[in-house]
């Protein structure tokens, strides 16, 4: 077999200049200087005797040459991904999770049950919005996702949905004006002061929706994606908020928060769990995809993991 010429980790680097658009992005992505980027991309030109990239006010243009390269390049680290994440897949004693920050109250019962029949498992869970951790599966930086349910999946990751896990119930501070009433309608929310989680929330897109499927305009007081922050500027009487019960229960039992009957319609929202279609799934997700599916009632069958095409 004919050995490599071409240097792998120059072709990479290539690939994160042309991804971020100039040498200082691709310097932050790859965790090396910029000189360090200019001497990789110099090189690999020089090598081959080939303009790939043109710079012009810090703004990186792909030649001719560059444009044709990118899409092996793009294959060479697409296929280097899938390969870590097979051998971290088959350490039997590795797990990464990543979940929604809104579902984190779901997974830890999971997680409990999961550590404790198998304790050999080294399980990490990342948790943030879902968009972002979406983006991070498509990476390999997670085994699987669970985030709430999408409406188009990427055609790159499958996704087992569990339909209707909980309804979000309207809550404000005992003493809102709302929370006095007997009786509140979705239209009660027009201009009245809302809390609402940030851009790339699930959680977000499914009240938004809602409000524009109602022609309801509320005054949005803040945008966070932080539970409990939320939860104290409820409290504090900035507005009120749509939320998961679980993860409000406890500030209802202790009246710091009161709940605000929708009497024209609930708002439920399912569960994805989700995986790359790109990556062979390891035994340990294939078994926490299992205990996951019993937790809801759910079976997941063996093999194509009950995903749809």
């Amino acid at each position: 077999m004919k050995a490599l010429k071409i240097n792998l980790d120059q072709l990479i680097t290539f690939y994160f200049i042309v991804i971020e658009g100039s040498l200082s992005g691709a310097s932050a992505r790859l965790c090396i200087s910029q000189p360090a980027v200019t001497m990789q991309i110099a090189a690999l030109q020089k090598q081959f005797g080939v303009k790939l990239i043109r710079v012009k006010k810090k703004k990186v243009n792909l030649t001719k040459a560059g444009e044709m390269l990118f899409i092996h390049a793009e294959e060479a680290y697409r296929s280097a991904m899938r390969a870590e994440s097979l051998l971290h897949g088959h350490r039997s004693n590795n797990l990464r999770i990543g979940v929604a920050a809104a579902l984190m109250v779901y997974l830890i019962p999971v997680v409990d049950q999961f550590t404790e029949l198998y304790p050999s498992v080294k399980v990490t869970v990342r948790e943030g919005r879902s968009l972002n951790i979406i983006e991070e599966l498509l990476d390999f930086e997670h085994d699987l996702c669970i985030v709430g349910a999408f409406e188009n999946v990427n055609k790159e990751l499958r996704a087992f949905h569990i339909p209707d896990v909980e309804r979000m119930i309207l809550v404000g501070a005992p003493g809102d004006p709302l929370a006095q009433r007997q009786m509140v309608q979705w239209k009660d929310l027009d201009g009245y002061p809302f809390i609402l989680h940030c851009e790339g929330s699930i959680a977000r897109t499914v009240i938004t929706r809602e409000f524009r499927k109602r022609n309801i305009k509320p005054s949005i007081s803040a945008e966070i994606d932080n539970i409990k922050c939320m939860k104290r500027l409820i409290e504090s009487g900035k507005g009120v908020g749509l939320m998961f019960y679980p993860n409000v229960k406890e500030e209802i039992a202790h009246h710091e928060l009161s709940i605000i009957p929708l009497v024209d319609g609930d708002l439920k929202v399912g569960i994805d769990v989700i995986v790359n279609r790109e990556t062979a799934l390891s035994p340990p997700a294939a078994d926490f995809l299992a205990l996951t599916g019993s937790r809801f009632g759910c079976i997941i069958a063996a093999g194509d993991q009950g995903f749809p095409a």
